[in-house]
């Protein structure tokens, strides 16, 4: 669980670097390109998308900020440290 929650945080956090380097690049003076979770995943791993036509390549030309954030949020989500309540009180 500790895992997850630092993996989530991590995803968050780039979620966050992304976003404001996207922000930047749209204050530029240049023309408006925005980073797709694509271009992250082959700076990453160095593997780029193959096929246009699959689902998952249509998801990975979504902006890199809302794939990493959506991620992190739910890794942070599933793995949050959980209270158990119980019906006997301790006294």
């Amino acid at each position: 669980m500790l895992a997850g929650r630092i993996f989530g945080w991590s995803l968050l956090i780039l979620a966050i670097f992304t976003a404001s380097a996207e922000a930047m690049a749209a204050l530029g003076t240049g023309e408006y390109v925005s980073i797709a979770t694509s271009d992250v995943l082959t700076i990453v791993t160095g593997l780029s998308p193959d096929n246009p036509e699959k689902f998952t390549t249509k998801l990975l030309l979504w902006p890199a900020w809302f794939n990493t954030g959506i991620a992190g949020a739910t890794l942070l989500f599933l793995c949050r440290k959980k209270k158990y309540k119980t019906n006997f009180s301790s006294k």
